[in-house]
């Protein structure tokens, strides 16, 4: 199987239409991760298996601190530096979801967790507006086929039976793709949710995260 991540990366950033649309409305698709295929490379031949886990924790899109300059999803670069520590990465850049999600990693354990699962987001491309991130409910109504035609590939690509959405709206959106429930779809909270509201509980969302994906 190749890389899966980079190829519906590479059909946001090659969409001429699609990107001239965004820019219509003063939106920017984050394209950072283009500097550091190298390590996202590095990430999959290490980490994912062939073939592909057929569980799938879902998140909305890359963010700019995080996976939006990794291209790996949630995974920022001060995580990447755990998951390869012989790498020399060019920055230690942190970021609150990343740095929650890559705890729930280790509680599990590295390489049996991305045996176990296919990591992803609805969009596999992050955006821009004003300087701030921007997920895709809030895109334009024109562009929101383009990110359901994407998503609909790369699931079709996968064929899971089971999806952990990291969030309602993610959870809607594996809903309308699957409506005859022919996947099993559950949610938990975005990390991003514990790390703004639940900080203090940080720890104890760790276990109760990991013991819910781990139920199977």
């Amino acid at each position: 199987m190749p890389n899966l991540l980079t190829v519906v990366q590479d059909r946001y950033l090659q969409d001429a239409a699609f990107l001239a649309l965004l820019e219509s409305h003063g939106i920017q698709v984050l394209q950072d991760c283009l500097a550091n295929r190298s390590w996202l490379e590095a990430f999959w031949q290490h980490y994912v298996p062939d073939p592909l886990p057929q569980t799938v924790i879902l998140g909305l899109n890359p963010g700019r601190f995080g996976a939006g300059q990794t291209g790996i999803p949630f995974v920022d670069f001060r995580s990447l530096s755990a998951l390869l520590p012989e790498a020399s990465l060019p920055k230690q850049d942190s970021e609150p979801s990343a740095t929650f999600f890559h705890r729930v990693v280790q509680h599990i354990g590295a390489e049996k967790f991305y045996r176990m699962f296919y990591v992803s987001n609805v969009s596999a491309v992050g955006y821009l507006r004003d300087g701030k991130n921007c997920n895709y409910p809030d895109l334009p109504e024109l562009a929101r086929p383009t990110v359901a035609r994407n998503f609909a590939e790369e699931m079709g690509l996968l064929r899971p039976k089971r999806i952990i959405a990291l969030g309602r709206e993610v959870e809607a959106s594996a809903q309308a793709l699957f409506p005859d429930g022919s996947v099993r779809i559950s949610h938990l909270p975005h990390p991003s949710w514990i790390m703004t509201y639940r900080l203090r509980e940080a720890q104890s969302w760790v276990r109760r995260y990991a013991q819910m994906l781990l139920m199977g």
